[in-house]
């Protein structure tokens, strides 16, 4: 139940209501490799997943999930956007994790490239323009079937990879936007050893994960 402040005009209250929802909002997409070879690696995927979204609460960040599924688009197989009732974003985490846990996984290239930067690019088409807290995780055991791609027509807050040696930063370009709308020019993708899950996430991990993802907020007035 919202309480009210019966000093504040209701309306200017409304206003720092809704810019205070904004602030602490944070759409995150996961992007995951669904082919058969990350079969091995992906019960660690789902509970870094866990870990993950848990820790977001620490730094009291209200995330909305979505999820996309890397398919072999070379060799007819689409990449998945997956719905959570009518929307791609879900504030239900025991939801997206339910999904998550039943992804299938099968096919994939046979020269060890997946189509990444297709499901990137269709994960971030699905934000919209309404929405100014934007991230994305992808994790991958593969690299991308393209070697460069350049994805200014959304701009985005952070981009974080768990893949492989092999994907690089000089793969993607991003434009990477601040907390007040403005264009960071000095910031780029976070690239991670995906071998990092196989073992026990430790605190100080999770804490370099989700911090970046605190800081595309930072500044966002509410009102204050």
């Amino acid at each position: 139940m919202t309480l009210w402040n019966p000093e504040i005009p209701i309306d200017i209250q409304e206003t720092l209501m809704k810019e205070k929802n904004q602030a602490f909002t944070l759409y995150l997409d996961f992007i995951i490799d669904g082919t058969a070879s990350m079969y091995t690696v992906y019960p660690a995927v789902y509970f870094a997943a866990i870990h993950l979204i848990e820790a977001l609460s620490k730094y009291e960040i209200y995330p909305r999930l979505g999820m996309t599924i890397i398919r072999d688009e070379k060799g007819g197989e689409e990449t998945e956007l997956i719905h959570f009732d009518s929307s791609y974003f879900t504030e239900d985490s025991a939801q997206f994790l339910k999904k998550m846990k039943n992804i299938p996984l099968y096919g994939g290239g046979d020269d060890g490239k997946e189509s990444v930067h297709t499901a990137i690019k269709k994960s971030l088409a699905k934000f919209g323009d309404a929405e100014r807290n934007h991230a994305i995780i992808v994790f991958s055991d593969a690299y991308g079937s393209n070697d460069y791609a350049e994805y200014f027509d959304h701009p985005i807050g952070q981009a974080i990879f768990f893949t492989t040696e092999k994907m690089s930063e000089e793969d993607f370009r991003f434009a990477f936007i601040n907390a007040d709308g403005t264009i960071n020019e000095e910031a780029s993708p976070m690239f991670l050893d995906i071998r990092q899950i196989l073992k026990p996430l430790s605190s100080q991990m999770i804490d370099n994960v989700v911090k970046p993802l605190k800081d595309i907020m930072k500044g966002v007035s509410i009102g204050a």
